[in-house]
């Protein structure tokens, strides 16, 4: 079904995202938001081949759920664009 597509649109995503950074690999400070990215990313990832959904298990009030791979890709592309601002005014 579609959610099949999905997981495999989002394997060869992560891959290609990989790809990239291995390809870079010469910027040390890349290595750890590509690796929360991946990471939080495969997470979910994981969750909706085995349930066919992301669980969001952490419910804040006033704020939408969300899940702990959530937070951590959310960190990861703030540490890239840090990361990235800092390289230009280098």
């Amino acid at each position: 079904g579609g959610g099949a597509v999905l997981v495999l649109l989002i394997g060869a995503a992560l891959a290609a995202l990989l790809g990239y950074f291995a390809v870079h690999a010469d910027k040390p400070l890349l290595w750890l938001p590509a690796g929360m990215l991946l990471g939080g990313a495969l997470g979910n990832l994981v969750d909706r081949a085995r349930e066919g959904a992301v669980i969001d298990f952490i419910d804040p009030a006033r704020w939408p759920a969300f899940n702990l791979a959530d937070a951590v890709i959310v960190a990861g592309v703030l540490m890239l664009f840090y990361v990235a601002e800092g390289r230009k005014q280098e």
